[in-house]
């Protein structure tokens, strides 16, 4: 059984600390929750996952890249 222990405890000779959350045998648990010192581990929500739907791209084509001033033949070359 899973559970969120509320106060330090030492579980089969191991120390847990509060806030903790471990996973016991029914008996032990049922010992640690009459004590006081823990309660019973809430279930995990599953959160709802976002369906992303993609749109196909459409690409125009690039122009030519310029780099910087086009060179100038002179009639000395």
């Amino acid at each position: 059984m899973k559970l969120e222990i509320t106060r330090n405890v030492m579980i089969s000779g191991e120390p847990v600390k509060a806030g903790s959350f471990v996973e016991v045998e029914l008996v032990i648990a049922n010992l640690l929750i009459n004590s006081g010192k823990a309660k019973v581990a809430p279930e995990p929500t599953p959160e709802p996952k976002l369906e992303i739907q993609q749109k196909p791209v459409e690409s125009a084509p690039k122009p030519a890249a310029r780099r910087g001033r086009p060179k100038k033949t002179s009639p000395e070359d």
